[in-house]
């Protein structure tokens, strides 16, 4: 009889073993020290170290030439980090080194370079990029350490903290703290063609207002009287039913079914972010005659606030601000969220915010650490010229006004067909 020829088990183990040897090999030659993926990356990276060491060069040589015009002098980080922005490059960090030095550093590759007193560039370095906490989402999702829906960071934005003199990244995005005490309220920046704008944070929120008799508030009312108190509890998106006594507030409310007939939006909000300041035009200075002629929208401490406008052209001016993140005019509901948290305990706590008697209008008071009892929060976090500055205009009209009057002024906002942007009112007393 024929036997049938096979494979051994001792020959497939050996064959085994050659095909592991050759695609060890194989990975060695793609992954090691001189591999072809290692190699790429290494070039990648070289490029990328290029790009950014141009990036500054440009930049500095930019400010060299300014300073020249300008009669002289030695270029700062506040030179070099305006004529970075002017050129497109707006995530980095500039700051003033050691020895005259200027220390750069790029948010996504977390490079930081130095330059020196000549414009001479170093090689760079890279730091510890932290690591967020697991709670600290940006997605607008309910926080059980921090007692409120996260703040929503879209496109351009980025969450940022007072560091005792200015405004820096908030890396960990979690040094916001609405705990009735401290009430850091969380600050965003926005940067749109080098022009930085501030957002502060509005948390979804349910309130109950108790009113009284008399200004110690002893004996409380059945009726609404000049003497009250408000009391608010934040909530997640996906509690729809207020508690026994309490209002979820319509700014954050779906309205859909009734024509956003209280200022509501299209669906449950977790917050709403709010201008920190007036706003102004993004060429505008710092006195009142210098209001500036750009009718791009700017909202920043110290600079001349936007007051020869009519309220429709104001109006289409938010729209325009920055369409995908919902820009608009502040509508009643949305201004009645803000002097409520203000007025809580998670704001001033009944105490009158300051006010911004600038004969020049200018936002903020021309300081912001001076000035902290104007803002919402009675510090730098939260939300300034509540109180004086220029006029305050929100999105809304009465239907049976002076069509005229209307057409004339604010046109953009009658025609509004989407009236989750704007609020118009049929009745002319505050019960109906």
């Amino acid at each position: 009889m024929k036997k049938e020829r096979g494979i051994t088990l001792i020959a497939l183990v050996i064959t085994i073993i050659v095909l592991l040897i050759l695609a060890g090999v194989s990975i060695a030659m793609l992954t090691g020290n001189n591999g072809i993926l290692t190699q790429a990356q290494n070039a990648s990276k070289q490029t990328e170290i290029g790009e950014e060491k141009e990036q500054i060069a440009l930049a500095y040589n930019g400010a060299v030439l300014k300073k020249a015009e300008e009669g002289g002098g030695t270029v700062t980080a506040e030179d070099l980090k305006e004529e970075l922005q002017a050129n497109g490059v707006t995530n980095v960090t500039v700051e003033d080194g050691e020895n005259g030095s200027i220390t750069v550093t790029f948010g996504e590759s977390n490079r930081t370079y130095t330059v020196d007193a000549d414009g001479k560039i170093s090689e760079p370095t890279t730091g510890t990029t932290p690591t967020p906490p697991t709670t600290a989402v940006t997605d607008g999702s309910w926080s059980d350490e921090k007692g409120v829906n996260t703040p929503v960071i879209k496109e351009n934005m980025e969450l940022v903290k007072w560091d005792g003199s200015k405004f820096v990244t908030d890396d960990t995005n979690s040094s916001y703290n609405y705990d009735g005490e401290k009430n850091n309220w969380a600050n965003a920046k926005v940067t749109i063609d080098g022009v930085e704008s501030y957002f502060v944070w509005i948390p979804r929120y349910e309130y109950k207002i108790t009113y009284y008799t008399d200004e110690n508030k002893t004996t409380t009312s059945e009726t609404p009287t000049t003497n009250g108190t408000i009391d608010v509890k934040f909530i997640p998106t996906t509690k729809t039913t207020a508690d026994d006594g309490y209002i979820i507030h319509p700014a954050f409310r779906d309205g859909t079914s009734t024509n956003f007939a209280n200022g509501e939006w299209d669906e449950e909000l977790p917050g709403i972010w709010v201008g920190k300041y007036e706003s102004s035009r993004s060429d505008a200075g710092t006195t009142v005659n210098d209001e500036g002629t750009s009718t791009k929208i700017a909202v920043r401490p110290g600079v001349t606030s936007w007051i020869n406008t009519k309220i429709g052209d104001m109006y289409t001016y938010a729209k325009e601000y920055y369409t995908n993140l919902n820009s608009h005019m502040l509508k009643n509901s949305e201004w009645g969220a803000v002097a409520y948290l203000t007025e809580s305990k998670y704001g001033r706590n009944g105490e009158e915010v300051t006010i911004n008697d600038n004969s020049s209008y200018i936002t903020a008071d021309a300081g912001i650490s001076a000035n902290p009892e104007q803002s919402s929060t009675g510090n730098e976090t939260g939300i300034y010229d509540l109180s004086g500055g220029a006029y305050e205009r929100v999105a809304a009209y009465y239907t049976g006004g002076n069509s005229t009057s209307l057409n004339d002024y604010g046109s953009s906002l009658v025609n509004e067909t989407d009236k989750k942007y704007v609020t118009a009112y049929t009745g002319t007393t505050a019960s109906s």
